[in-house]
């Protein structure tokens, strides 16, 4: 029984710290954690943003926590880069989950050179890469094991007599592209692609057996805008991530529609393929953008859940440097 809670300990651990790159249903709310191209392409020049997730707690007293901020700006040594765009990007997220507080604090920047593929700047490339450093942490306090038993009692006083380490961190490396063509003036085509974890960083809380290695996440996303009206945009996208086994497949659409030149309102849905639906309602003011999601489970695991999955919630900022912009976005860059 003591091998076989040690065996069920480590498995647990093992797959949730593997798991724990963490995904949004508003991915494009989150440039700098969908694809490291992304790092300054904005209406402007710089970009706030800041995102929450909660998953679970329909199924757990524990549930999944995902908030994070990012800022980043292009136009960045505008003296020195003669041609293209040089940007730059922060990003701090601090993922938790499950009874023992599994947590994932990353810290990462970013920079990414934007061009103009051709003379007419319709077809436009970014070239991303992404650095920075993740700890993640466990609060073996909170967790109970087979010696912690005194008869039917539970005494925390007692050693759990299993060689763990409560924390660890690794440097970490990705890179992407994204390329946006102007196909007419109602009509927008971007396609993006990155790769995670290049340095394949070990992860580890036991201080024996096999370290067990990150495996790369490649990431695949694009989609096109359709100008329907002059007020009315659709989007349609897709979203395609795989790493070692699992894969992720999002397909959806937007619809937004300009109430006048400061207010604009968006909505839509997505499939989350074998996973959840996912409806999302957004608003957005002058330069402000807000956004509220929320996944209907439909896996397996709804039997559970009632279909409850998690809610998300996505605000950002979007400014000029001095009231002007220093350089006209030649990017379609969908904002939700």
């Amino acid at each position: 029984m003591r091998k076989f809670s040690l065996l069920l300990a480590a498995v647990v651990i093992s797959a949730v710290s593997f798991a724990q790159d963490i995904h949004y249903s508003q991915f494009y709310a989150s440039p700098l954690t969908l694809n490291p191209a992304l790092t300054g392409l904005n209406e402007c020049n710089y970009r706030v943003g800041a995102m929450y997730r909660n998953q679970w707690s329909s199924v757990s007293d524990d549930p999944y926590q995902t908030p994070s901020i990012s800022f980043d700006i292009n136009n960045v040594l505008q003296r020195v880069i003669k041609k293209g765009t040089l940007s730059a990007g922060a990003l701090i997220l601090n993922d938790k989950a499950g009874a023992g507080d599994l947590s994932n604090l990353t810290i990462q920047g970013s920079a990414a050179y934007q061009f103009a593929v051709t003379s007419n700047r319709k077809l436009n490339l970014s070239l991303g890469i992404q650095f920075g450093y993740t700890q993640k942490k466990i609060d073996f306090s909170k967790l109970t094991f087979e010696e912690q038993f005194n008869g039917e009692d539970f005494d925390p006083t007692l050693s759990n007599q299993e060689a763990f380490d409560d924390k660890f961190g690794y440097v970490d490396l990705n890179a992407g592209a994204y390329l946006s063509y102007a196909a007419s003036k109602n009509a927008d085509i971007f396609l993006g692609g990155a790769a995670f974890h290049l340095l394949s960083p070990k992860e580890k809380f036991l201080n024996s057996g096999p370290d067990n290695k990150l495996d790369m996440r490649i990431v695949g996303h694009g989609g096109v805008r359709l100008g329907l009206t002059d007020k009315l945009d659709l989007i349609p996208q897709l979203l395609f991530m795989t790493q070692a086994k699992a894969q992720e497949i999002n397909v959806g659409a937007m619809v937004s529609y300009s109430i006048n030149s400061d207010v604009k309102i968006f909505g839509g849905a997505w499939y989350r393929l074998n996973d959840a639906v996912i409806p999302m309602i957004g608003i957005d003011y002058k330069h402000v953008r807000f956004g509220f999601s929320y996944d209907v489970n439909t896996s397996s695991l709804n039997e559970a859940s009632n279909g409850n999955g998690g809610f998300e919630l996505s605000l950002g900022y979007t400014g000029c440097l001095g009231g002007f912009v220093l350089d006209k976005p030649i990017f379609f860059c969908p904002r939700y």
